[in-house]
């Protein structure tokens, strides 16, 4: 009888730790053809594990927790190799590895403490996706990009470790419960029911996402494709 978590979704986080030692002989041997393949196949899985397990219905538990899981493994990884055979500076993987460690150690004790695995925001999300675009950047070493996409990714782990504090100091005194917090999120981790200051907030995070986008989108122009 096959696993309860053995699922095609946690397949595709699995698939993303399974991945990694030829991502970093890729990175050490700059053999680049491989490289972009796994990452596109890593981006993929980061993306599909969340959205089949809403298609084929089978969120569960084991994998709320696989997949953030395999992202703080891969960012841990990825990180140091970067840190290793690239001009990542040290504080960055010092950065990442720290804010991965801290809430993992939270999300692990009030999951324990609540029977309930806590889910990413869109925060948590949306600095994941700048740590990826930061290892492509570097791993490919598109040096016009590096400063822009360093800062936009640092900003975002910052206010996501902010707000996870935040969140987890809620539920720690007990103002607000892990089954609370998760009810309000989206498939996105945005505010599914918000109210006037939410619908201001979701309205900003697109915004931001728009100009964030727009921006990556004309240094890869002005550098790389226009002629």
């Amino acid at each position: 009888m096959r696993p309860a978590w053995l699922t095609l979704p946690n397949g595709m986080s699995l698939l993303r730790v399974a991945l990694l030692p030829l991502t970093v002989h890729a990175l050490a041997n700059r053999d680049y053809s491989l490289l972009l393949g796994c990452v596109i196949v890593i981006a993929l899985s980061d993306y599909l594990d969340g959205a089949l397990a809403r298609w084929l219905g089978q969120v569960s538990d084991w994998g709320k927790l696989l997949d953030p899981l395999a992202d703080k493994i891969c960012t841990g990884v990825l990180s140091i190799a970067l840190v290793v055979y690239t001009d990542l500076p040290l504080w960055v993987m010092v950065l990442l590895v720290t804010k991965d460690l801290l809430i993992g150690a939270g999300g692990w004790l009030i999951s324990r403490r609540e029977k309930i695995p806590i889910t990413p925001n869109f925060w948590g999300k949306a600095a994941a996706f700048c740590q990826l675009v930061v290892f492509i950047v570097y791993a490919f070493d598109l040096e016009p990009i590096k400063r822009d996409a360093l800062s936009v990714m640092t900003g975002f782990v910052l206010v996501s470790a902010l707000l996870y504090l935040w969140i987890f100091l809620a539920i720690w005194r007990g103002r607000r419960t892990v089954r609370e917090i998760v009810a309000g999120y989206s498939a996105y981790g945005l505010n599914r029911r918000p109210d006037a200051a939410g619908r201001k907030m979701n309205l900003f995070i697109y915004m931001l996402c728009a100009a964030l986008c727009l921006r990556l989108a004309w240094l890869v122009w002005t550098n790389y494709l226009r002629w």
